[in-house]
């Protein structure tokens, strides 16, 4: 809902400032919202059940376009400057679209909120392939998380927000190693805050169903 609220107001603004090509970029916009209003909605009825997130069959996903499309969504703000650099033209794997989505969305929404309080702000999202593996890092310049709070980051009900079930990176975890990928903390070298680097295999054998 967050995204989609900063989207929406972003139109607002736009439109109200008389920004010239503000009905190309609500276009876009629309695309976007449409999509998560069906995540939020298939969500809605998940929620209470791990198992049931892994209904969703599995597809050709490009990840590129992928990142993109939330990218999009996402930046709206004027102090956060989001960017995104591949060196892959082209990254294609067979994972459950929906699910992948949730991730970035997770990720994204958490680096924004880690950044509200400051006057600018940056997150970079990173695609790289190594071996058998595609690598996707997002990274922000944001607090981070204290050292002594990292071991439990991936756990259950556990959160640093004040609000919140405590759940979002929980599910990211499971999402992940359902698709036999990997999702890791780290400090961030590039921008100094919070790092989440996934690693999701390249042919999607082994895929939990």
């Amino acid at each position: 809902l967050t995204p989609m609220r900063l989207s929406i107001q972003h139109l607002v603004r736009m439109k109200s400032q008389g920004v010239h090509d503000w009905p190309n970029k609500f276009d876009a916009l629309a695309n976007s919202l449409i999509e998560q209003i069906d995540i939020l909605s298939e969500t809605a009825g998940e929620f209470s059940s791990y198992s049931r997130f892994y209904s969703e069959e599995l597809r050709p996903v490009e990840l590129n376009t992928l990142i993109r499309e939330q990218i999009l969504l996402f930046n709206t703000r004027d102090n956060i400057q989001i960017k995104f650099d591949s060196d892959q033209e082209r990254a294609e794997i067979i994972a459950r679209k929906t699910q992948l989505t949730r991730v970035l969305v997770n990720l994204l929404s958490n680096a924004i909120q880690a950044m509200t309080h400051l006057e600018s702000g940056k997150i970079c999202v990173s695609l790289r392939k190594e071996n058998d593996f595609y690598e996707i890092s997002v990274e922000d310049s944001g607090p981070g998380v204290p050292d002594n709070l990292t071991h439990r980051l991936f756990k259950p009900n556990f959160t640093t927000k004040s609000g919140g079930t405590g759940l979002g990176l929980a599910i990211c975890r499971s999402i992940i190693e359902q698709s036999q990928g990997e999702i890791s903390y780290s400090k961030s070298e590039l921008l100094g805050g919070a790092r989440f680097n996934m690693k999701l295999p390249i042919s999607g054998e082994g895929i939990s169903v």
